[in-house]
């Protein structure tokens, strides 16, 4: 497993440096390039573009220009923030526990509901309540977040006054961990819909091809308990084709998460990530993106580790 491992860590050094490749010439292809903001900005003369062109290096080659972000990026160093005069790297870890905590918290919240609406529905199948599971699970595949967060912050924040319209504390308040909880509900739901919709129908399908197989009808015959047939030997088993799902459904959390943080106002990456687009603030955008890719590729060498720890029958050799 430890040389298995180790081959697929380097195997995805030439990956991230490709993603990197892509990224940086992307940026500089957009309109206006890496100094967008100042193009339009009142007063601006083409000797001051000029000057702060050379300022930044952006006067040399780009390819110059890349192998020295490259190196830098490397040590963790993504440039200053155009608009804070800040090390954007510095701005992006600043926000990254919000983010994480918005994340986990609606990822525990999805494995939990998906797991048991998932195998309710496999073993409850065609009933009632499989069909209501359905068509909630659809609802959820349609709807888009923007709309979702939009109507839920309309109608329990503006209308029934339950919950607060946006951020992480009550302003002015000390800390308290039910205010923060209070203030982490909506942006948790919304966050978790989509995936709990999607990833419960994988959990059904999987559970429906596992308790049919002959070992289940022989366990039953031999008498086992129907809660231990189902949550012992059939989830596990089930478990398999759905790990790989749920771990990079993990991942792209992060990419969810910029929109649920600009409608909640959650203090979070994503919330940062929309700024910087806003603002055309090109060392804050890359850094956010670079560490958004590099979380993605490690999830897909996880979710095979996982594979292989789960399924005793896969040798990494």
């Amino acid at each position: 497993m430890g040389v298995f491992v180790v081959r697929r860590l380097a195997q995805a050094v030439p990956v991230i440096f490709l993603i990197s490749l892509l990224l940086f010439f992307m940026m500089h292809a957009m309109p206006g390039g890496p100094l967008a903001m100042y193009v339009h900005q009142p007063g601006i003369t083409k000797a001051m573009l000029e000057q702060i062109r050379i300022d930044y290096g952006l006067n040399q080659g780009l390819w110059t220009q890349y192998v020295d972000w490259l190196g830098k990026a490397v040590r963790g160093d993504f440039g200053y923030s155009y608009v804070y005069a800040q090390p954007a790297a510095g701005m992006m870890l600043q926000r990254l526990p919000a983010t994480l905590e918005l994340m986990l918290s609606s990822f525990l919240i999805t494995v939990l509901c998906s797991f048991l609406l998932g195998v309710y529905s496999a073993v409850r199948q065609y009933s009632f309540g499989d069909y209501l599971i359905t068509v909630v699970s659809y609802f959820g595949f349609s709807m888009p977040t923007f709309w979702l967060g939009l109507m839920v912050l309309i109608l329990f924040s503006v209308h029934l006054h339950w919950f607060p319209a946006g951020g992480m504390a009550t302003a002015g308040a000390a800390f308290s961990l039910g205010d923060r909880l209070w203030h982490l509900i909506l942006p948790m739901l919304v966050l978790a819909f989509y995936t709990l919709a999607s990833e419960s129908r994988y959990v059904r399908s999987s559970m429906l091809d596992v308790i049919h197989q002959d070992y289940i009808r022989t366990a039953r015959a031999k008498g086992v308990g129907e809660g231990r047939v189902i949550w012992r030997h059939a989830l596990r088993n089930a478990l398999l084709p759905v790990v790989t799902v749920m771990v990079m459904d993990a991942a792209y959390l992060f990419g969810g998460a910029l929109i649920t943080e600009t409608i909640f106002s959650w203090p979070g990456m994503g919330r940062l990530f929309i700024q910087a687009i806003l603002q055309s603030d090109y060392p804050v955008l890359m850094a956010v993106v670079s560490f958004l890719s590099v979380v993605i590729v490690l999830a897909n060498i996880l979710a095979d580790v996982l594979y292989g720890l789960l399924d005793p029958r896969i040798q990494y050799s």
